[in-house]
């Protein structure tokens, strides 16, 4: 019995070895080994950042394949529509515009936030709803070069002294929106809360603007570039995304804020219904949020963080409205996108009729 209990304890001994010798076994990302998702991603140097210094770190921590593909807001939805019988993609990057659309076509499905210890540290307001959070948050507001003292009101940009010197945002553009709530505040009075309702009798107050527009620009970049080089005095309007990488090189073109408040650009991320390999995806999303990743990414795109709880250095921090409180002291404005979607289709047919585009 001695003898038998020795062999006995042997084995266990030997089996217990081999246990310690498999460190796949006992890592606490065992269980995504060998998994893979797809990712839609921004275009651009965004998207640059995530593929290049964010997925690696992420696939080595977990074993795992991720793939990604770049694209737009829409075009994005489009991937997500055209693969609803059999999605392909796990987790897509969307602006905040297009989540009640994804969300009411059963494209996306609700956030397990308990399963996302980063989600903690999220602002509310860029919660959307649970289909969604924010990942970069961006400033829609005037650009100019450096050599123009920018208007102090939005209403200034309607005065004769600004024909032919304003590049004006495309109705293709999200920011296109923002542009017609400014015009329905400027005739109503009203806060950009309430005259977003009023778009549709703005229209007159649109049309009162072409004298002054240089033209229509859908490449934010490149504008931005043109003012810089003094092409065009002011740009009304684009995201910040777009100019402060320009100021930050020293060119001569920054951004304005006039008394009437900002608007919010919001990159966000959203889960995939259906899609493969949902644990994976829910712990990608995760690592989006995490602060460290948050700090780098804020810090490379200047743009804001959604989550609370990371310091940014001096130079950082001019460059964006951050944390939550700022937000709300610059007037930061995110527009009821459910209406606005319901009735972009006839605002936009309005515009290409007032400016031929």
């Amino acid at each position: 019995m001695t003898s038998m209990n020795r062999r006995t304890f042997g084995k266990l001994a030997l089996g217990t070895a081999s246990l310690l010798a498999a460190p796949t076994i006992l890592t606490r990302n065992a269980w995504a080994q060998g998994k893979e998702i797809q990712v839609g991603i921004w275009g651009g140097a965004q998207g640059e950042y995530v593929r290049s210094s964010i997925v690696p770190q992420f696939e080595a921590d977990f074993g795992c394949t991720v793939i990604t593909e770049e694209g737009f807001t829409l075009a994005n939805v489009e991937k997500m529509r055209a693969t609803r019988s059999n999605p392909q993609f796990s987790v897509m990057f969307i602006d905040d515009v297009a989540i009640p659309i994804a969300r009411d076509e059963g494209l996306i499905a609700e956030l397990p936030l308990d399963q996302m210890p980063a989600s903690e540290m999220l602002f509310d307001r860029f919660n959307f709803g649970g289909y969604g959070t924010g990942l970069a948050i961006s400033v829609a507001s005037l650009f100019h070069n450096t050599s123009v003292t920018p208007p102090d009101s939005y209403g200034d940009l309607w005065d004769p002294k600004w024909a032919g010197k304003i590049k004006l945002v495309s109705p293709k553009n999200t920011p296109s929106v923002f542009f017609l709530i400014v015009a329905a505040a400027l005739k109503t009075g009203k806060p950009f809360s309430e005259a977003q309702y009023e778009i549709g009798n703005a229209f007159d107050k649109v049309a009162e603007l072409k004298p002054n527009v240089l033209n229509i620009f859908d490449n934010g970049p490149v504008a931005v570039g043109e003012v810089a080089q003094g092409q065009a005095d002011i740009g009304f309007l684009e995201l910040s995304k777009y100019v402060y990488p320009y100021t930050a090189q020293g060119a001569p073109v920054t951004m304005s804020f006039p008394k009437e408040g900002s608007f919010a650009g919001n990159n966000s991320q959203v889960l995939v219904k259906d899609g493969p390999n949902q644990d994976l995806a829910v712990a990608f999303m995760n690592r989006m949020l995490e602060s460290d990743v948050q700090k780098a990414f804020s810090e490379f795109a200047l743009t804001a963080p959604p989550v609370a709880g990371i310091e940014f250095s001096e130079e950082a921090s001019k460059y964006m409205v951050y944390p939550d409180t700022a937000m709300d002291s610059a007037g930061l404005f995110t527009p009821d996108w459910e209406f606005v979607n319901a009735n972009r289709a006839a605002w936009t047919e309005e515009l290409n009729g007032i400016f031929s585009v």
